[in-house]
Formats: C-alpha cells, structure tokens, sequence
C-alpha cells in the first residue's frame, strides 16, 4: 500500500535536537502538513466550508498539550511568540479557544478519528523504518489511582489499571489497542493485528510471549501478517498431532470439493485451510515447528526491548489513566500514543533515530 505521507526531503531539520531547541521549532515537517491534509479532507465539510484554524496547528497544539503535560487553557496561555511564529499564526490573530481544541479532539476526531490518525502515522513509521523486520507485541498497564472504582484491580500488577496493547516494529510502536486492566492479552490480538496490518509493515517474524499462546494467534500472525508467528509456548507443550504436513494434506484432501488440491505447496494448503475455517489446524502447524526448533529460543531474542520503549511513552507523554474521566480514557490513552508516534516520526524523518533525544526539547 503506497504511504500516505510523502517521503520528506533530506535535511529539513537537523540531524541532532540540540539541548533547549523549542518543541515548536522542532515540528517543522512536512509530514504534519501531509496528515493535517488528510484531516481537512475527512473531518471537515468540504460541501459548504466554514472559516476554522487549520488542521495542521491543532495537531501542533495537541503535540504540545501532551508532551508539556498542559491543560487546554494552559497549552494557550503558555504559547510565546516564538511558538506562534513557528507555528505560522500572525500574533494579530486571535490563538484557538482552549474549547475549540478540546473540541477539535473530542467531537471533531474521536476515537475513531485518532485511530485514523495512528494508522497514517504508523504507515509512515513502517516505510521509515524498513530495515527493521521483527514486530513485538505485549502490553502495558495503564494505572489508575488506587481510589478509582471505574478501573479493575489487576492481582499480578497489584494496582488498579487498564491495558495499552501495543504493537512495536523494533523500537518504533505502529498500533495500540485499548482494554480493560483484566482482559487476557490474547482476546485482543486479532483487533491488534488489524490495527497494524494496513499499515503493510515488512515483517519476518513477531514476537509475543506464552500469555499469547494460542493455535489461533499463531494462524491470525501468519495469514494476516505474512509473518512467522514466534510465540513463547507454555511449560508443558507438545506437539499436535492435527498440525503435522501429513493431517495437513488429509483435511486438504477431504475439502477437495471446495479447491483443495494436496499437490499445492505447503503454504498454499495452509492458507486453503485457513479460508475453509481450519484455523486452529494452521496454528498447531506453526506451534509445532516453534516447538521442534532447538533454536527457538534465539528467535526470541530482543523481545524485553519494548518495556523500555514503554517506560520511555510513559515518561514522554501522560499515559496512565489518574485525573482522567472514565469515558474519556480511551480517547485520551490514544491522543498520547499518537503524540508519541508523531514525535518519533518528525524525528526519524529528519535522521534522529534515538527517541531518547526527545527529553532536549522544551
């Protein structure tokens, strides 16, 4: 799928964030105005227009409001001059209402909006950083305060919480999805992988751990991602019998009135299996291979990295759920996600490719 956010020119801004460089300043790129194209497109009426700020400032603003961890009123009073010259608004103009940005993001966006948002920024992302070919999936706690009846209370974390499942490519996160503090992992992956699979990330293989250990989650992995589904199995697992190249060909002999032709190759019966409903069979088949490889445990190697690119989200942006209503936490646990991933974008784009170079900003 053809990026919606054009390749930037080499040296629009610098290749290092010098100490002190102002956040404003550092958002001068050509990818914003791409996506804040997209948002006008969309999100407005294009029928019969009415005289709004641009698109491309109220996702500045919001870039500030999160990573200055201001409110709406604060992020507008605490813009200087600099900021509004950076930002190509003539200091005779009146600044956005702090309600027209709570606006913008509640009622103009939405979920739906934002996630729209992450998805424009993870396909860059993923063309970006092409060399990288191992995806890594895991989740995160969102803490709530411990008084907060709306969050559940998780025993293995001992707080009151929700849960961001994050998809990484390397240390860059493409996709998140929200869920309560106690859901199982696995009943959120296939809307993860949908998350990211439009994103078209060059994958080789993606990496969970045992809590994703499920014959379906192996299958969904490899159908919909084209990736091999490298899975850290239970205490205890063997191999399964049904998932073996000999059970494989005799199921797709017995769906020989539907197509199912045993001397196709291996991948192409698979996939056959898969489309006649023979998930659970195409995932024991991958288990099964993970769990006779003696290198397997090799494949796994790097998977730990993500919770230091989560700890990094976390001290970036607010991401945890404290002084947050409980209808909004979804809408608000993206907004900063996404933020990140803008960062992380403008950055990458302009040759910065350690996000730890973030904390220069002011």
């Amino acid at each position: 799928m053809a990026s919606l956010i054009e390749p930037l020119n080499e040296g629009v801004l610098p290749e290092t964030v010098v100490a002190g460089t102002p956040l404003s300043a550092f958002l001068a790129s050509p990818a914003l105005e791409t996506i804040a194209e997209t948002i006008e497109r969309e999100y407005y009426d294009q029928t019969s227009p009415r005289k709004h700020y641009r698109a491309v400032v109220m996702l500045k603003l919001l870039i500030i409001k999160c990573f200055r961890k201001l409110s709406y009123a604060r992020t507008i009073q605490t813009l200087t001059e600099e900021d509004c010259t950076n930002f190509g608004i003539s200091l005779e103009d009146s600044l956005p209402h702090p309600a027209t940005l709570h606006h913008f993001v509640k009622y103009r966006l939405g979920v739906d909006g934002l996630n729209r948002i992450m998805t424009l920024v993870g396909t860059a992302l993923a063309q970006v950083c092409d060399t990288e070919r191992v995806g890594i999936v895991d989740s995160t706690p969102l803490e709530a305060s411990r008084y907060d009846q709306n969050a559940p209370y998780n025993p293995h974390y001992q707080v009151r919480m929700d849960k961001a499942h994050i998809f990484h490519l390397g240390r860059y996160p493409l996709g998140m999805v929200y869920s309560s503090g106690t859901d199982a992992d696995v009943t959120h992956l296939l809307a993860l992988i949908a998350t990211v699979a439009p994103m078209c990330p060059n994958l080789y293989g993606v990496q969970l751990d045992s809590a994703y250990d499920a014959f379906e989650a192996h299958a969904q992995i490899w159908y919909h991602l084209q990736a091999w589904p490298c899975i850290a199995f239970r205490e205890g697992a063997v191999v399964q019998k049904d998932g073996t190249e000999d059970r494989i060909c005799h199921w797709v002999n017995k769906f020989w009135k539907a197509g199912g032709d045993v001397h196709a190759s291996l991948e192409e019966q698979l996939r056959f299996l898969f489309n006649q409903g023979r998930v659970e069979q195409v995932g024991m088949f991958f288990r099964n291979k993970n769990i006779l490889n003696s290198e397997f445990p090799t494949l796994m190697h790097g998977r730990g990295n993500c919770e230091r690119v989560h700890n990094h989200i976390k001290t970036t942006v607010v991401f945890h759920l404290k002084g947050i209503r409980s209808e909004s936490r979804e809408l608000y646990m993206l907004l900063n996600f996404i933020v990140y991933q803008l960062l992380l974008l403008v950055g990458c784009e302009a040759g910065v490719k350690n996000p730890s170079v973030l904390s220069a900003l002011i």
